[in-house]
């Protein structure tokens, strides 16, 4: 062993000193000079070991901390600015039904309100959260007490906005609904949910160039209501086919008023339920299938067929308008069909129904019919013998208003309400509303809000629009406190300055 010191060495501690060569070896276990085992560091080894057990012991308390520390559950009123961010549950009522945003055929986002008493709070997901909840079928409704979880965004204005990140941290307690009758609903109950029952009466499909939602008549023992629902609920409904008269129906509705009256509003397709399938039929597709048209009649307009015409094969088109069910067992199906202000009934039996699949009619699509001209009970009437007579031209009505000549801001009055009109100017900074943006548009004459609404405009193009964009819009003119609005009814109603140019 070399007890030699090197200079300085003698002030330091035995433990740093290399037992067999003596230099200096600070915290080091093994020489690196003779490669000697330090065999006297018991105390810095202890320590090691110690901060490593200490480390582990405290991870693993935070862990069983993180999985039992409820989350603080807050009133809304209490919420303050210095919250922005917390973590924190709310318990309260649903006051409307989730709104879904969807994007290439995907749930872009959703949003829905609660009240606890003592405010109002706006919860929002996002894309995986959002869709996970509407793949589950929970989606809040009107009506349902939820607890929810997710983290605060309180802005600058005061605004208050929870961001749910795990689905699993909203708790949907929801009744079972007892049927509540069509005549006891009132205007005390506004603002509810209710489950009816009913057979349908009338089914009302928007015209081609109409903004209205599809409209249904429905009566029980009690009285009548009136169900309303967009065209996007339309399209998820798996059994389109079975909206006709005589169809019996139970259904989760939104009680509201509409021009003072009670209007029941279906927000999904899936809270909407067919009692009776009898008249089902496969799903209807837009091209052409085996029903296609034989090419055989001559093209002829409703409002020229006469009944010194009997007996002569003719092809129409027109819009389905209603759809009737055989009354009696041998009874033929009829379909009304309309152009303009004409109809004419469809007639065909049972053995043409089952072979219609793509070509089965729907209320509200265009349809071709090929058939002979007869009369019965002194109307007319086009009889279809092959199911190829008849072709469905699309599944549902198109709603894009033609553009008509532009017209300056300032010559929109109030004596136009609920008539469509064009306009050109230019689009100012947006502001959100519940359930859509509103930009202003002006040209060298005036200003009139734009609405654009998420069911009619989706956010994605919504997106390509920006304030100072030069735009050309079809649209209906509408009036809200006083004030003219412009309510285009699709996006395809709104051309930027490069698109109409292009046009």
């Amino acid at each position: 062993m070399n007890d030699a010191l090197l200079p300085g060495q003698e002030d330091q501690p035995r433990e740093t000193m290399c037992s067999s060569c003596g230099r200096f070896v600070g915290a080091l276990t093994r020489c690196p000079y003779c490669g000697a085992r330090v065999t006297t560091r018991l105390s810095v080894r202890f320590f090691r070991y110690a901060a490593l057990l200490l480390g582990t012991v405290g991870l693993g308390l935070l862990y069983v901390m993180a999985r039992t520390q409820q989350i603080p559950r807050i009133k809304i009123a209490d919420v303050k600015p210095t919250m922005n961010f917390a973590y924190v549950q709310v318990a309260g009522t649903v006051s409307g039904d989730a709104r879904t945003f969807k994007e290439g055929g995907r749930i872009r986002s959703l949003r829905f309100m609660v009240d606890d008493g003592t405010g109002e709070i706006t919860v929002n997901a996002y894309r995986s959260q959002a869709q996970a909840l509407a793949d589950a079928g929970r989606l809040p409704r009107l009506g349902d007490e939820v607890i929810v979880a997710g983290s605060l965004s309180v802005t600058a204005d005061g605004d208050v906005i929870m961001r749910l990140q795990v689905p699993e941290q909203l708790i949907i307690a929801s009744a079972e609904m007892a049927t509540t009758p069509l005549g006891d609903i009132g205007t005390d109950m506004v603002g509810t949910s209710v489950l009816v029952e009913g057979v349908i009466v009338e089914v009302n499909a928007p015209g081609p160039t109409s903004r209205a939602p599809w409209n249904l008549v429905v009566r029980d023992d009690t009285g009548r209501g009136q169900i309303t629902f967009w065209k996007d609920v339309h399209e998820e409904m798996p059994d389109k086919l079975l909206l006709m008269k005589d169809n019996r129906i139970r259904a989760r509705v939104s009680v509201m008023t509409y021009r003072d009256a009670i209007q029941l509003s279906l927000a999904r397709a899936a809270d909407l339920e067919f009692l009776d399938k009898r008249s089902s039929k496969p799903a209807v597709s837009k091209t052409a299938g085996p029903g296609a048209a034989s090419g055989r009649g001559e093209d002829i307009g409703i409002a020229d067929i006469t009944q010194d015409m009997a007996g002569r094969a003719v092809r129409i088109k027109g819009r389905v308008k209603e759809i009737n069910p055989p009354k009696e067992p041998k009874a033929p199906q009829e379909v009304i069909v309309e152009e303009g202000e004409s109809t004419i009934a469809v007639v065909y039996w049972d053995t043409v129904a089952k072979n219609l699949r793509d070509n089965t009619p729907i209320v509200g699509s265009n349809i071709s019919v090929e058939g002979t001209v007869g009369v019965y009970e002194g109307k007319l009437q086009l009889k279809v013998n092959h199911s190829r007579q008849i072709k469905l031209l699309d599944a549902v009505p198109t709603r894009t208003e033609a553009p008509g000549e532009p017209v300056k801001i300032a010559a929109v009055t109030k004596a136009m309400l609920k008539q469509v009109c064009t306009v050109t100017g230019t689009l100012g900074e947006p502001r959100s509303i519940r359930g859509g943006v509103v930009y202003p548009l002006s040209d060298d004459s005036g200003e009139i809000q734009l609405v654009l609404w998420d069911r009619r405009v989706p956010g994605a193009d919504r997106d390509k629009l920006s304030a100072g964009t030069r735009v050309t819009v079809t649209a209906e003119v509408d009036e809200y406190r006083g004030a003219l609005q412009l309510v285009p009814s699709n996006p395809q109603n709104i051309r930027m300055e490069k698109e109409a140019a292009a046009k």
